[in-house]
Order: structure tokens, then sequence, then C-alpha cells
């Protein structure tokens, strides 16, 4: 048999054309080249959409009595060989490399108080006279009391004016080509340091010195240093810098940051350094630390540890430890927290520091000293009868969440969920530039509810903006404001990456009504000081979580004050004839753990007798005295400072409530002003400033500014608006995006259609037609006899 009937007509079987191995391995060919092409095409689109939705540059009107700033030696990107950041230049297309910076920190800790001494060189690299400016971050609560330019054997002492007159003296000197610093406080975590007239090649070291307050809580002391940020979140509409006072003005005229100023944060361009990857930065040598520190805590200790530095210790007796980094550097990526627990026979329950103030600082013939007051209320009864509880969860889904910190939020989440009773009602919001609920309303928290939460969880992604204020009125909305037989909390999960924290802060203070509000911060270098305050404002409490490893710990924690009866009604009585300025001046409610920790200024004829502390927990009435005793021979310093630092807050926190340009305001501005003059230190309205007498750069010389960025967060993924501006125009870049984009997807759609029916029609012939290597196989057995 030699022929094929197919539908009537007939055609002999060698006349047949079809698809061989070798058509089919040629098309598999050039359908891999084809997505090859369209491989790259969209990665292309995807790099210049990056690039172009960069905040664009924009001209700013001269800086009035600062100096014109020009670059001098530029190289362009081929002349680049490996990453280093870049800035623009005065052309097109040109760029100035930056600065490099390294950083050591020794920390010394007597008591409750550490101090800490901040050395950070900056080295010039390039041809050109530089100013560097960069955003360094403190502890929230650190009190700034010394600034020094060191330049080989020679000290500059800074020395502290009110903010527009230290302004004032770093340009003049800028302008003469001296040597200068300048230290500002933008938020109480956020400084900004300037260094003027850094000579090429050469390396200038500023040398920083403050005062924190050692935290302690559930049994551990700690202390937190952080080393990089997380880029902040601008709400609102852009403004031009016409519109601005004087202040705000000059700060968009200096702008070293990438955002521009807004409705609601007219100070943005100080607060949004550049962001640079921890690689790109290490290949460069740049941005490393070394950390001591001398322990001496006056305690037997059971425990010292670093969870995301490794640590050696050495233990000097009687109660001295010294610590420092086992590599003995450590990239500028992370926060550096130090924990030490003592034994539990050795355990706490009152602790009294002093610094008697000195004579020219006394009042009178009073005796006086500065205190710092530790103070622990009763663990809770284990007979407490649990009250329901109705619980709503905020959880941070914006761009800044990206990488292990939406892990860790999920995970925080989902164990908060299991510690849900079925007495219990909850909700779950998500915000970015949105916000959303998981439901309606709180509900029961049934095993049915808690399943379909937490699909919704495993579902979140990471994307847009910070829009945290919708969030947090509908978290506060949502709850009964009247039902006293609930209680009604509000836990808080983000890195606290905004800019407009008074804002928020103002919103919690207003819309609380009964609730509490606990704050979880996530990430390796959260904002602290959101944290801190949001908790404060909110009447409840906030734990850190930096690891994912750590989750689980910090959520136990967290759990236990949100489980247990809190002290309240908390009142302070100190002895008869001594007189107290103290800070906090309201006492808040206490969790498990929490001890009671203020400072205060004291003075009277006799300094002595107890300090009381009285309040409720369980229902029943409590309290601890401290013998108060002034120790002459105290080696504890630097309280004095953190006293001031303290009601430099506190004067803070009224200027919120009155508003800071108000007549209230003014005058609270005026005493914030004096305290922070009195006693040396940085704050919102004054600054440090160093100068050095001798002219170092030549009138002929011209002076180049170079943003010093900031290494990125380990775990975190760098937003594109943290990427240095580039020379290419936003619209024109987003254009050619666009038109890349199209491109792939008509090559995309094209070879999809051709294949969709070149697919179609071999299926039909194979379904109808024999295979023809077959027929031939058959054909040569039938004419062979078989």
């Amino acid at each position: 048999m030699n022929r094929v009937t197919l539908f009537k007509p007939q055609f002999h079987k060698d006349d047949l054309m079809l698809p061989t191995e070798e058509y089919y391995r040629r098309r598999q060919k050039a359908d891999g080249a084809g997505r090859w092409w369209c491989f790259v095409v969209v990665v292309l689109a995807v790099v210049v959409a990056a690039i172009g939705a960069e905040v664009n540059a924009q001209a700013l009107p001269d800086a009035g009595d600062a100096p014109q700033l020009e670059p001098a030696e530029t190289v362009t990107l081929n002349d680049i060989k490996g990453g280093d950041l870049l800035f623009s230049g005065s052309e097109p297309g040109k760029y100035i490399p930056a600065l490099h910076l390294d950083s050591q920190v020794n920390i010394s800790v007597r008591g409750l108080v550490a101090e800490v001494a901040l050395r950070q060189q900056f080295k010039n690299t390039s041809d050109a006279w530089q100013e560097a400016v960069y955003a360094l971050p403190l502890p929230e609560q650190a009190a700034v009391a010394g600034l020094e330019i060191q330049v080989g054997e020679r000290r500059i002492v800074g020395k502290v004016h009110e903010r527009k007159a230290a302004a004032k003296i770093y340009k003049a000197a800028r302008a003469a080509g001296k040597r200068a610093a300048l230290l500002e406080q933008q938020r109480p975590n956020l400084f900004t340091n300037k260094v003027a007239n850094i000579a090429p090649g050469e390396t200038v070291q500023i040398n920083i010195r403050y005062l924190q307050p050692v935290n302690y809580d559930s049994g551990v002391f700690s202390l937190r240093m952080p080393t990089t940020l997380t880029p902040r979140y601008i709400p609102g509409k852009p403004i031009s810098p016409q519109a601005l006072n004087g202040d705000e003005r000059e700060l968009v005229v200096e702008q070293s940051g990438w955002a521009l100023p807004t409705d609601q944060v007219p100070d943005a361009a100080a607060i949004t350094p550049f962001m640079q990857p921890a690689q790109e930065l290490q290949a460069l040598g740049s941005h490393n630390i070394a950390i001591e520190v001398d322990l001496h805590g006056g305690l037997p200790l059971a425990k010292i540890d670093s969870p995301y530095h490794a640590i050696d210790i050495d233990n000097r007796g009687e109660g001295r430890y010294r610590i420092q980094l086992r590599d003995g550097t450590a990239e500028m990526d992370r926060d550096f927290l130090l924990n030490w627990q003592p034994r539990a026979s050795a355990m706490p329950r009152a602790a009294l520091f002093s610094e008697q103030i000195a004579a020219e600082q006394g009042e009178g013939a009073q005796a006086g000293a500065y205190l710092q007051v530790m103070l622990l209320p009763p663990s809770a009864g284990t007979s407490t009868q649990r009250l329901p509880r109705e619980v709503i969860y905020v959880v941070d889904t914006s761009g800044s969440m990206s990488g292990n910190s939406m892990r860790q939020a999920k995970e925080s989440l989902t164990l908060a969920l299991s510690r849900l009773h079925s007495s219990d009602r909850f909700n779950v919001i998500e915000f970015n530039s949105t916000t959303r609920a998981f439901f309606p309303r709180p509900i029961a928290a049934s095993a049915d509810n808690i399943r379909r939460a937490r699909r919704e969880i495993e579902n979140l992604n990471a994307e847009g903006g910070t829009e945290m204020a919708p969030a947090l009125r509908m978290a506060f909305g949502q709850q009964m404001q009247d039902d006293t037989s609930t209680v009604q909390q509000v836990v808080f999960i983000t890195d606290g990456a905004v800019g407009n924290e008074r804002a928020l802060f103002e919103l919690i203070s207003q819309s609380l009504h009964s609730a509490r509000l606990f704050t979880v911060g996530i990430g390796s270098a959260p904002n602290s000081h959101f944290m801190r305050k949001a908790a404060q404002f909110g009447r409840g409490t906030f734990v850190t979580i930096g690891d994912i490893s750590e989750v689980r710990e910090r959520m136990q924690a967290l759990f236990a004050k949100l489980e247990n009866p809190m002290a309240t009604d908390l009142q302070l009585s100190w002895p008869q004839g001594v007189v107290a300025d103290a800070y906090p001046k309201r006492i808040p409610d206490l969790y498990s753990g929490e001890p009671i920790q203020l400072v205060a200024k004291v003075q009277g004829h006799l300094l002595q007798g107890d300090i009381q502390l009285r309040g409720r927990m369980a229902g029943k009435q409590f309290v601890r005295k401290l013998a108060l005793k002034i120790d002459g021979g105290s080696d504890t310093r630097g309280i004095g400072s953190v006293w001031a630092r303290s009601k430099i807050q506190a004067l803070r926190d009224q200027q919120l409530e009155s508003g800071e340009h108000s007549d209230a305001g003014q005058a609270l501005r005026e005493q914030i002003l004096q305290t922070a003059l009195s006693h040396q230190l940085a704050s919102p309205y004054t600054s440090f400033v160093a100068v050095e007498e001798e002219v170092v750069r030549g009138a002929a010389e011209t002076l180049s500014r170079s943003p010093v960025a900031n290494m990125t967060a380990q775990g975190q993924v760098l937003q594109r608006q943290a990427y240095p501006q580039t020379a290419t125009g936003l619209y024109g870049q987003l254009l050619a995006a666009a038109l890349l984009l199209i491109l792939a997807a008509s090559l995309r759609r094209g070879r999809a259609l051709r294949g969709h029916w070149m697919h179609t029609l071999r299926r039909f012939l194979r379904r109808v037609l024999p295979d023809p290597r077959q027929l031939s196989c058959d054909g040569a057995l039938e004419r062979g006899g078989v």
C-alpha cells in the first residue's frame, strides 16, 4: 500500500512536507534567541525606569551669604572602574567622587549612664577641596555635649551657639577658606554633620561626645547605637523654596538629600540622605566602624551578648568588662546592641546614682545634685483575673519594609494571632500608600477567623509609600470608646521610616481615647525615636526586632506586657525639704518587667530621707522606697547632661500640645534655648560649631560639596528615591523606559501569537496524519516483502 487517503483528496506520502527533527532543533534555537532579545530589552526598560524615577534635580536659588560652590576635578562614568558613590557635577554626565568615611566608638558605661566618644574620619580622595555633609544617626535619647575638629595633632574645640548664629559662623569660615565643622539636630535621633575645606588627599577627624541613659527592661540592661538609618518617607505636596521661611529655605538651598520640601515636611531636604549599597562602599574600604565598650555596671553579671555583631569579652574583675568587635571593625549597616544581665541574686529592685552640681551652678547656700533613679514595681500576682481584649494589629507594608523586614513583620503577626483567646476580638490593618482592613470591624478570635487572617498575612507584599495617619485613624476609630469591660490595644508593626513624626504624635494624643498603643520596631535600623515616642503618647510600650531569629523572643516580651496588669496611678514623693525638678513629669503606666527610670535636679539644705513610689497593680496598692543618698565620691558623670536633655524633650512635648509658633510655644522655645546653652548641648534651637582660625584654602580655589551617603541597612532593599540624582531628565528617562517596554511587549506578543498558531497547526497535523518517518519504515518493510 503506497497511497494515503485524507478527506477524499488523495496524496502520495512522498509529496507531504511535514516538520522534521532538524526543523524542530532550528526552531527551538530561533525561539531561544528571541527569548534572549526579549529579556535584554525588558532588563534595559527596568533599569532606565528605575533611574528615571529618581527625584529630578531642580535649580535652587542662591544661598545669600553662602559661597558659590562649583565642582573642581570631575570624572565621567567611563572613568569609574569600580563601585563608587557619585554626585552631580556642573555638566551633564559629569560626576564627583565621594569622600570616604570611617568611624571609631569608645563607650564607657557607669551605672545607668553611657558616655560615648565617636570619632569619624572624612578622607578626601579627589583632587578638589571638599565640604562633607553627613547625616549622623544617634540614639534618640543622646545628649550631644561636645564637638572637635582634629587634623594631625591640632584640635579645634567647638562651642554651642543659637542655631542661626552657629550656621552664620560656619558659612563665614567656609567662605574664608578656614576649616570648620557644624553639628545640627534635625530630629532627636538624626543630626547633620558638615565639615568644610577638606584639602585634596587630606583626612579630617571629627570627635563627637554624647551621653545616653542605659535601658533596663525585664531584668536585662541594654545599650543601642545606630550606625545607619532607614530612608524616611516624605508625605505631603511639594512646595517651592520661595514659599518657605528663612530657616527652611536655607535647608533647601544647601540641599544634600533626595527629597524636596512638602507642606507636611518642610525640612525634607535635611532628613533624606542618599543611601548606598554596602557592597559598593565596602569595595572602596569606606564606612567601617570599630566599637569598644568599657562596662562597669557595679553588679556581677550572668550574661553579656550582642545579637547583631560578634564580640570578644575581657573580664577585668570587680564587675568591669572590656567588649570589642571580634573582627576589629564592622560594616555600618545595622544598629549595634549590647545586652548584659545581672545574676539572679543580684537583680536590682532599686538604684540611685548621683552627680553633684558644681558650685557655680548651685543656687544660694543650698546643696544640689543631679540624680538618676530606678525603681521596679512589684510583680503581678498569678491570681489576676484576665479581661477580654480587643486588639487591632496595624502592619506597615510600604516599600521600606521590603526584604527581611517584611518577613519579620509577617512572623510577628502570626505569633501575635496565636496568643489570642476565644473571648478576644481582633482585626488586622495593612497600610502603604493606601489603608486596608482585613475585616470591616473587629471579629471574634475563633479558629476559623484566625485561619482567614493568616491566609491574608501570607499574601502581604511591601510596596508603595508610608501613609501612617489614615491607618492610625482607622485603628483608633474601630474601637468602642465607652467599652470598659474590654482591654483595648493597638499593636503597630513598622520600621518608623517617616519624616512627619510630630504630626503623628499629635494624632495619637488626640485619637487614643481609652486604648493603649504598642509599637514593634522592625528592621536592622528602625526609627527608634518614633517607636519610643509613639508608645509614650499612646500610653503603651515598645520592642524592637532586628533579626528574624529574634521574633519569637521579642514578641514573647511584648505579650508579657499585653496580657498582664500594669502599674497605674503612679506617684513619686520626695523627702521633706527637698526641691526636685524630675523628668518625666507625669509618670506613665508601667508594664510587666518595666521599672520607673527618671532623672532629677534636687536642691535642699538636707538631702536625705526616702524617695517613695506609690501606685496600684491588679487592684491593690503598693509602695516602693529608696533611700536618698548623695555619694560625693561617685564617678557617675553626665547625669546633668541627661537631665537637661530630658527637660528639653519634655518642653518639646508641651510645644506639641500648644503649637510651636503660638505664644506659649515661643515661651517654651526660650526655655529650651536657655537650657541647651547653659548645659552646652545640641538641641532643635542650638548647634555646635568649631572653626580653625588658620586659612587653608586660597580664594582662587573652588569648593565642592559632597554629601556622604549612609550605608543601606542590612536586609533592606534600597529604595529608588534614595539613589543619587542622575544627569538625564526625569521625563526623558521615563519616555525611554516606556518605549523599551512597548518594544519588549511587541516582541513578546508577536512571538507568542506566532508560536501559538504554529503549535496549534502541529497538533492538528499530528492528529490527522501519521508520522512520515514511521511510514517510510513501513513502506520499506512492505517493499521488502514482509
